[in-house]
């Protein structure tokens, strides 16, 4: 492939860190309107970001060990075959580092200094664009009505009336402290209120308690669940992948912060997405967040 206007953009993830990036893939594309634009990401998140529509596709790089020498020949093989012009390193990592210096040095690589921002990691992102190298003006703001699937049909089979409001009660299973444990209170409070209430469980949360009042649904994938918050009243959840989702989606909402993750670097403060930030989770009470909430039903 000697295409001179082949780019690649380098995201692997996590979930959140993915979709709110939704602005620069956009503000790449529209440096490059023409240009074939591929994503270097992790495994698990190729289905999800083949849709996304400004990319023409994905390289896989699920970041082998050090010591897995074939896997780091074959990606190699795998990138130079596009012939880049540019390379796009919105992941600013160790890792991407390293295969700056010793294994894509002669082509054109954007990125940042990864200890150079106290600010977020995306506000430093927005910034690289905005840089000398990139020199896009204008970065756009995460809009992703690409990633959420129809599912007017669902809520009327499931009988879900059309003003409802989902709870997210999960995160990584590699952060428990990012959960708070009231969410079934919670539940039991809005539905006391005459709210209708639909829970949405990942895989990482099939061992929860679901002996809880409103609709439990599981099993959705990431198109689904889109849907399911683009049509929702409200959204009250944890840091998590999928209150990215709803604060990209421009929902109204709420995340509720421990203090083991920072509220103002994870970026889901955006729009009509609001956040909940205590010293402590198990002492925040059902009724301070729906009293938080409350002020923007």
């Amino acid at each position: 492939m000697n295409n001179k206007e082949n780019i690649l953009v380098i995201k692997h993830g996590a979930l959140g860190d993915l979709i709110q990036a939704d602005g620069l893939y956009k503000s790449i594309r529209g440096k490059h309107k023409n240009a074939k634009i591929i994503l270097l990401t992790s495994k698990k998140f190729v289905k999800l970001m083949e849709r996304c529509p400004y990319f023409n596709g994905c390289i896989i790089d699920d970041r082998p060990s050090i010591f897995r020498v074939p896997s780091y020949i074959n990606l190699y093989k795998e990138i130079i075959k596009y012939n880049f012009k540019i390379i796009y390193d919105l992941q600013n990592s160790q890792r991407t580092y390293i295969y700056r210096q010793f294994f894509l040095k002669k082509i054109k690589w954007i990125s940042t200094n990864r200890e150079g921002h106290a600010i977020s990691g995306l506000r430093g992102l927005e910034e690289m664009l905005r840089g000398g190298l990139a020199g896009i003006k204008y970065v756009s703001k995460p809009a992703l009505n690409w990633l959420a699937t129809d599912v007017k049909n669902l809520i009327r089979e499931k009988k879900i009336s059309s003003k409802y409001i989902v709870l997210l009660p999960g995160s990584s299973k590699s952060n428990p402290l990012k959960r708070w444990p009231y969410f079934k209170e919670l539940a039991l409070l809005l539905k006391s209120k005459g709210f209708e209430i639909v829970t949405i469980l990942g895989p990482e949360e099939s061992e929860m308690d679901t002996t809880w009042p409103g609709h439990i649904l599981k099993n959705l994938d990431l198109f689904q669940l889109a849907g399911f918050i683009k049509n929702s009243h409200f959204i009250i959840g944890n840091d998590s992948g999928p209150c990215h989702i709803a604060s990209c989606l421009n929902k109204k909402g709420l995340a509720l912060f421990g203090s083991s993750t920072s509220a103002i670097r994870s970026e889901l403060k955006r729009g009509r997405f609001e956040i909940l930030k205590v010293r402590d989770l198990k002492k925040l009470t059902p009724k301070k967040v729906f009293d938080a909430a409350s002020e923007f039903f």
